[in-house]
């Protein structure tokens, strides 16, 4: 993505280039997640969620997200699966409990938004709204004390069914500053008049947690040259990356692809660059004063990228569990002579 397509050797053929761009972006893709391998997914992408799967979750500017200065991906949301468990306690409303585990990579002060997402059944026998109360199960805690249920929100929704979202983000950061990582929560219904509280566990209906962290940055943007058909200098070349078509989309959700672009062209003479006005030919004009005449002879400009932007992934882990990430400088923005 980010090398000089006029300084490659020139046997290679178009497609043995894209080959290598593209493993180019795949290892870098990797490596910014901080994997050496792609991840072993035992839970299949089409089985998610219908609101994971389409990108619903998504963090608000997942189009353009914003420029940081770092090399690795940062983690924007954590979408986290909870399954059906048993409470050491019940009560007099119909309830579900779900377990979970808080991932040990977010800190309390990064949480931004919590929300848990259930598919509520429609009951037959309620003709108003329905009331859940969702509450933080009675358990031991790790000094062996006993905690009793204590409600930590409640939702009132119409009697169709559909997606319910509730917030808890005063909740878990509780939670996470106690150190403690494994949960439950108490859903019950409060005016349903079924045995059990109406959440789906169909595997496309299932609950899950979903939790944003803090991002912040500035986004660097240039101005380039696109090729086309008669274009001979410095400009930047489309170049489509498919997870499909890489195998990958078994555990990339979200995007299907992306352009990533790469730079290719002729570059003017130095003397040319060098009375040139920019941030980076200032700094290629430092240079070429300070080297010696013999040197200056050498000194060829090649046609290299010059500012990034970034991508920003919804993948599923090892663990099952689906993380979104920014990973800077995965787009050729603009190109030039350097």
């Amino acid at each position: 993505m980010g090398a000089c397509a006029n300084c490659v050797n020139g046997e290679l053929t178009v497609r043995e280039l894209t080959n290598a761009r593209i493993e180019y972006v795949k290892q870098q893709i990797l490596k910014k997640l901080r994997l050496s391998r792609r991840p072993a997914v035992a839970v299949p992408v089409n089985s998610l969620p219908m609101p994971v799967a389409e990108g619903q979750t998504l963090s608000a500017g997942a189009d353009k997200p914003p420029e940081f200065d770092d090399y690795y991906g940062r983690t924007e949301q954590k979408i986290i699966f909870p399954v059906e468990g048993e409470c050491l306690t019940t009560g007099r409303y119909p309830f579900i409990c779900l377990q979970f585990e808080l991932p040990p990579d977010v800190e309390p002060e990064e949480v931004t938004v919590v929300e848990l997402w259930f598919y509520k059944e429609r009951d037959p026998l309620d003709e108003y709204n329905q009331t859940f109360v969702i509450s933080e199960a009675a358990h031991w805690d790790s000094q062996q004390q006993f905690k009793k249920t204590k409600p930590i929100a409640i939702k009132e929704t119409d009697v169709g069914e559909g997606w319910v979202r509730v917030e808890l983000a005063w909740a878990v950061r509780v939670w996470l500053e106690g150190m403690e990582r494994l949960h439950t929560l108490h859903v019950a219904c409060r005016t349903c008049q079924l045995r059990r509280a109406p959440l789906s566990f169909h595997e496309k209906h299932r609950p899950f947690l979903v939790l944003y962290t803090k991002y912040a940055g500035k986004r660097r943007r240039g101005r380039t040259l696109e090729c086309g058909a008669t274009t001979s200098e410095c400009c930047r070349e489309p170049l489509y990356v498919s997870f499909r078509e890489l195998g990958w989309d078994d555990w990339i959700i979200r995007p299907a692809g992306y352009h990533a672009y790469f730079c290719k062209g002729s570059c003017a003479p130095i003397s040319a660059v060098s009375q040139a006005d920019s941030y980076h030919h200032n700094i290629i004009r430092k240079y070429f004063y300070s080297v010696s005449n013999e040197r200056k002879a050498e000194f060829k400009p090649c046609c290299a990228p010059t500012t990034f932007s970034s991508l920003q992934l919804l993948y599923m882990d090892s663990n099952n569990t689906v993380t979104q990430k920014t990973l800077p400088n995965m787009v050729v923005e603009s190109c030039g002579c350097m």
